[in-house]
């Protein structure tokens, strides 16, 4: 924790430094790995612009213990593993530890917050919430100690946040479709109603429907949970009763496990992917790529995500903010083969069985 005195700020070391006030709290705190030619711009700043910090505070920061708290949903998939990986990257840089722990439901998640912040076992708890769980943030929003909060925009509580625009990207891979394929009859797959990302993805493709003067309803199916074996069965059980011959389809899937599942379905039926009927994907996991036809997805930022988390917390430590943080990161439209662009950009028409 840095505290300064007088007029001179960490702002002002850091800006003489040419560095970044993450940097110069690492300088000061003793706190993770500086490069030496790094550190000596930071102390030379420091002797010139003659910075105290405050001696109280930088004692009690060494009383801390050095642990961030990480509470994930679950550990299966990619895309958990990923946002893990970059938060242990970000700790490990600035020599703080990582403690992950898994809690989905919300009295889970509470007393695992709880527990972490309140107990004095981490110095702040990274929380990813995946439903709608209104009843969590209410009661840790008084919890002693910094906390951000991943998937949930969390303004009203004044908490650091770390939000993904799953809207904008659902609305990205539908308008792929709209622009490039001329396709306006669209499927939208995802896991349950209440899963927040689920819920945005959702909002987005029929954000992008609404743009061409068509409605969602009748055209979004919802399963239990984002895997393989939901995306084919929705895609054997809604969507192919609904494939009619000589008209060419595009399926929107909320995640990548679900896209092959539906391109497994379809084809196991008979339909020819992507020539009759598109696949879009999300995540970009390595399945995305490994598989035939490569699936076209929105690639997330998940790494970034779990880093900026960890940054988030230890700005809180160090005192470097005061008013909550919001950051909203941006998915990417990856363009592979399973939507109909590259080598697969014939469409066909005929039977509904196209062989």
């Amino acid at each position: 924790m840095i505290t300064e005195t007088g007029s001179v700020t960490i702002h002002n070391v850091a800006k003489v430094a040419g560095v970044s006030i993450s940097t110069v709290s690492r300088v000061v705190n003793g706190l993770g790995r500086v490069a030496p030619e790094t550190r000596r711009k930071v102390e030379n700043a420091i002797r010139r612009l003659d910075f105290h910090p405050n001696s109280r505070a930088q004692a009690l920061s060494r009383k801390r213990t050095d642990t961030i708290g990480l509470i994930v949903p679950d550990f299966e998939g990619q895309y958990f593993s990923m946002l893990m990986e970059g938060a242990h990257e970000e700790a490990q840089t600035n020599g703080v530890h990582i403690m992950v722990i898994k809690a989905k439901e919300s009295e889970a998640q509470i007393e695992a917050v709880s527990r972490l912040c309140s107990e004095g076992r981490t110095d702040g708890a990274i929380l990813m919430l995946s439903e709608l769980y209104d009843e969590v943030l209410e009661e840790i929003g008084d919890i002693n100690g910094p906390l951000v909060i991943l998937d949930r925009d969390v303004n009203v509580w004044r908490l650091d946040n770390v939000l993904l625009d799953n809207r904008l990207g659902a609305f990205e891979a539908t308008k792929h479709f709209i622009d490039i394929h001329r396709i306006t009859k669209m499927f939208f797959v995802g896991s349950s109603k209440s899963n927040l990302d689920t819920f945005a993805r959702a909002q987005g493709f029929s954000d992008a429907l609404k743009s061409i003067g068509q409605d969602a309803q009748g055209r979004q199916f919802f399963g239990n949970n984002y895997s393989y074996d939901e995306g084919y069965r929705i895609a054997e059980e809604k969507i192919y009763p609904l494939i009619e011959s000589q008209e060419h389809y595009g399926v929107v899937a909320a995640n990548d496990d679900i896209a092959c599942g539906i391109i497994d379905a379809l084809m196991d039926k008979g339909i020819r992917v992507p020539e009759q009927v598109g696949i879009t994907g999300f995540d970009d996991s390595d399945i995305a790529i490994h598989r035939r036809p490569k699936i076209t997805t929105m690639h997330i930022p998940t790494k970034e995500i779990g880093r900026l988390a960890v940054r988030m917390i230890l700005n809180r430590l160090a005192d470097l903010v005061s008013e909550p943080t919001k950051v909203v990161m941006k998915a990417r439209l990856i363009v592979r083969e399973s939507c109909g662009c590259g080598k697969h950009n014939n469409r066909i028409s005929g039977d509904k069985s196209v062989q």
